[in-house]
């Protein structure tokens, strides 16, 4: 089965005040979260690329998308790491239609941040941002879990943003090296 998360809930709702005091300032980043990384990890940040390559969305990001279930998008998987230890996992959901004209380019962005690209390069606009608490039988905790050693529970966010008015999804795990640095007063 096809399936992720689909306990999202509105940021600043009771959910998120169970997250780590300082782990909420993580979760609520209005800007880019690849910038964010970069100035609490300076020199040490780079993009591992799990993945990049056409596929099925999940039920939920497909509806969130509005889109048929069955559409194939483009879809990206990476580490947001600071030296040694993987930060951020992150998943982009990329309609075919988003894809056309200058925006081709997202599907060649290798080791660049996506973020970097979008918050830079194009008009921007950023949906409202959901978070969640990933579960065992969650699709996106299974493809996490692939990757990197998780336990279920990571907090996880997510946003639709229209680029130049065309939709794309992001969806960031909050991953264990992160929260233990939130956890030991790194805010930054």
């Amino acid at each position: 089965m096809n399936r992720a998360v689909h306990k999202w809930r509105p940021r600043r709702l009771p959910l998120q005040r169970r997250a780590l005091p300082l782990l909420r300032r993580w979760l609520d980043e209005p800007g880019s979260l690849t910038r964010r990384i970069r100035r609490s990890c300076p020199g040490c940040f780079y993009v591992e690329v799990l993945c990049e390559r056409w596929g099925s969305p999940f039920l939920d990001e497909a509806r969130r998308l509005g889109l048929r279930h069955k559409n194939r998008v483009w879809l990206r998987e990476v580490l947001l790491c600071c030296g040694d230890s993987a930060w951020v996992y992150g998943r982009s959901v990329i309609p075919r239609q988003t894809l056309q004209g200058r925006l081709r380019g997202l599907q060649r962005l290798g080791r660049q941040p996506l973020g970097s690209v979008l918050f830079k390069r194009y008009p921007l606009s950023r949906g409202k941002i959901e978070i969640a608490r990933l579960a065992a039988d969650d699709g996106l905790y299974r493809q996490v879990v692939r990757s990197v050693a998780v336990a279920p529970g990571c907090w996880v966010r997510r946003s639709v943003f229209h680029v130049a008015e065309h939709p794309l999804l992001v969806t960031e795990v909050f991953l264990p090296a992160l929260v233990a640095r939130a956890a030991g007063g790194g805010s930054s």
